[in-house]
């Protein structure tokens, strides 16, 4: 995709995890955080101009944090939503000011 081609629904559809606050941690869920993690960051590193704009780059790094948090908590059997619930404060905010790029 170019930056052309990237919607405000794209980018959530595609690299938004599929997490609802306050959803235990799951192994499906970390699965699915790693993959948006991958591929955003992927995609990112591969687009000249969203790479060079600071909320891409900051989402990049929040969704990473959201996800290794995740797997810890998942591997230490803390799966509650609490002890990742700000990673995933940080990837909301993040992502709505993407968004709000995207669609403007």
């Amino acid at each position: 995709m170019t930056v052309v081609d990237l919607t405000g629904n794209d980018f959530k559809k595609i690299y938004f995890p599929k997490y609802h606050e306050f959803q235990d941690v799951t192994e499906d869920m970390v699965k699915d955080a790693k993959h948006c993690s991958d591929t955003f960051h992927d995609f990112l590193v591969n687009n000249r101009f969203l790479s060079s704009v600071s909320c891409f780059r900051v989402y990049d790094n929040d969704l990473f944090s959201f996800y290794k948090q995740a797997e810890r908590c998942l591997k230490s059997g803390r799966i509650s939503s609490l002890d990742i619930y700000s990673q995933w404060v940080a990837i909301c905010g993040s992502s709505m000011i993407c968004y709000r790029f995207l669609t403007t």
